[in-house]
């Protein structure tokens, strides 16, 4: 069985070439690519080729992927202290509660502004 080759194989960046770098080195340059939201090899072809990155090879850096799973839990916590309202019967519970989602909701707010969107 003939083994498929993906997608970026079969275009038109065919040559291949290789460098050699420090562990330091090469972290610096994942971390840097990471920030820009590129890969590696999209990152070091606009560095060395002085070039703007195509727009299709942005993608979301590792924090936006990190706030974004932080917003589903903020959203699982505050059910689960919608929740504990409706069972609780005491006012105390009541009030630390609600505080506890006030402040949720403002750490809502400050993740969709870390994500450059509108909560």
């Amino acid at each position: 069985m003939a083994r498929k080759t993906s997608g970026t194989e079969t275009r038109q960046r065919k040559a291949v070439l290789q460098a050699r770098f420090t562990f330091a080195e090469a972290t610096a340059i994942r971390i840097n690519a990471d920030r820009a939201g590129m890969s590696v090899g999209a990152y070091l072809r606009a560095a060395v080729l002085e070039t703007e990155p195509p727009r299709a090879t942005r993608r979301p850096t590792v924090n936006h992927k990190a706030v974004a799973r932080l917003l589903g839990e903020l959203g699982r916590v505050a059910e689960a202290f919608r929740q504990a309202a409706d069972a609780a019967d005491q006012r105390e519970c009541h009030a630390l509660i609600d505080a506890a989602t006030r402040d949720l909701s403002e750490l809502r707010t400050v993740c969709f502004e870390a994500l450059g969107r509108e909560p």
